[in-house]
């Protein structure tokens, strides 16, 4: 007879090739699974990172960063199979956009679950669900964000990446009417946010995996409606002076800072991460109200942009929850200490490059999110 394990493997199997009629008739069957294979919870974020692996990624002269949207890993706690690169001092002026992602996977890659997750165009069909850790999981019955909104505009559409859990569809258009409020803009411009069913993506992220992580930028939203071309072609704001400990008073603004209050004030908000003299500026300068700023991180790059990350859902069992932040604003000097001293140093290059998640590396059920019939373009949209 099958054990309890194996047996459950067995059904999501079968049910796999029965062709799910939708995800919300094996709702049950995924929950139960969670009990056989937990993914591994994050130790609790350090008060300053420790210092980082090396990234395999070609390294570039010492004064270049990557482009706006390919950020390093976020606010996650380094492990093994996610190793996370030393950051490389941004360009004064924004490089030009990123020719759009290609999802084919090269010699040796079929198996990397960043190609297989790149490789739906559509959301599976069935009720939400964020599955895993951010930096480790997938997302069950996402929804679009329209690329055109009363106070957004998305950005980088040859990516595919306008797709969310439904809470944060919600918080896009909430933030964005709040944001063009507080900023007089407006409105907000949106990068990256996920897949149609998350998971890890082939260029850019090492989080975004839950439909729970969203990019905005530090552009005010045009009156016109920008084309196609010009979503590619755009670039983000560099708001960092060129020692990287100062925010560069040419470009950053009151409005920038209240930009950030408008996401980091809504309870459903995890984290919003941004580049440390960023942060170190908003200590200095933040009167009143200064609870929000607990919220805001300083983490690798998002020098141009802020990385918006929300809660796990009420109800979404299988969602990994963030260590909490602690109780302190984030301000003491020694907070900065790592940022402005280690993590400036230039990056070494790395002997190999660092392995790509597997399928087998997210939770179980994501291979059941992965396998199910998809929804259709205009359900997705209208949900």
């Amino acid at each position: 007879m099958l054990g309890r394990g194996p047996f459950l493997a067995l059904m999501v199997t079968a049910a796999a090739a029965m062709g799910f009629t939708t995800l919300r008739h094996y709702h049950g069957g995924i929950a139960a699974l969670a009990q056989t294979e937990t993914p591994p919870v994050p130790a609790a974020e350090p008060s300053a990172p420790a210092e980082p692996e090396p990234s395999a990624a070609p390294e570039p002269p010492p004064a270049i960063q990557a482009a706006p949207e390919a950020e390093t890993p976020d606010d996650i706690s380094p492990t093994a199979a996610t190793p996370e690169p030393k950051p490389e001092p941004a360009p004064a002026a924004p490089p030009p956009a990123a020719a759009a992602d290609k999802t084919k996977p090269p010699k040796g890659q079929a198996d990397a679950a960043k190609y297989l997750f790149a490789a739906k165009k559509l959301p599976s069909l069935g009720e939400a669900m964020a599955i895993g850790y951010y930096p480790r999981g997938c997302l069950a019955g996402a929804v679009a964000l329209p690329i055109n909104g009363p106070h957004w505009q998305v950005m980088r559409l040859s990516r595919n990446r306008n797709w969310g859990h439904p809470s944060l569809v919600r918080f896009i258009k909430n933030f964005s009417a709040r944001a063009a409020k507080a900023t007089g803009w407006n409105g907000v411009l949106i990068g990256d946010m996920s897949q149609p069913r998350g998971g890890p993506t082939p260029t850019g992220h090492m989080s975004h995996q839950t439909g729970l992580d969203v990019d905005v930028w530090f552009v005010p939203m045009p009156k016109e409606t920008l084309t196609p071309e010009q979503r590619e072609e755009m670039s983000a704001n560099n708001l960092v002076a060129d020692d990287w400990k100062h925010v560069d008073p040419k470009v950053y603004t009151p409005q920038h800072a209240a930009f950030i209050k408008a996401a980091a004030v809504a309870p459903e908000v995890e984290r919003v991460l941004v580049n440390a003299a960023i942060k170190k500026k908003l200590c200095e300068s933040v009167s009143g109200d200064r609870g929000w700023l607990a919220k805001v991180r300083p983490w690798y790059g998002h020098h141009d942009h802020i990385h918006v990350r929300l809660r796990c859902p009420p109800g979404d069992e299988l969602c990994k929850k963030q260590p909490p932040i602690g109780g302190t604003e984030g301000c003491a000097d020694s907070d900065f200490k790592f940022w402005f001293t280690k993590a400036l140093e230039p990056k070494k290059p790395s002997p190999k490059p660092p392995k790509s998640l597997k399928l087998a590396d997210l939770p179980a059920q994501c291979k059941a999110v992965l396998d199910a019939p998809a929804a259709s373009a205009a359900a997705a949209q209208a949900r």
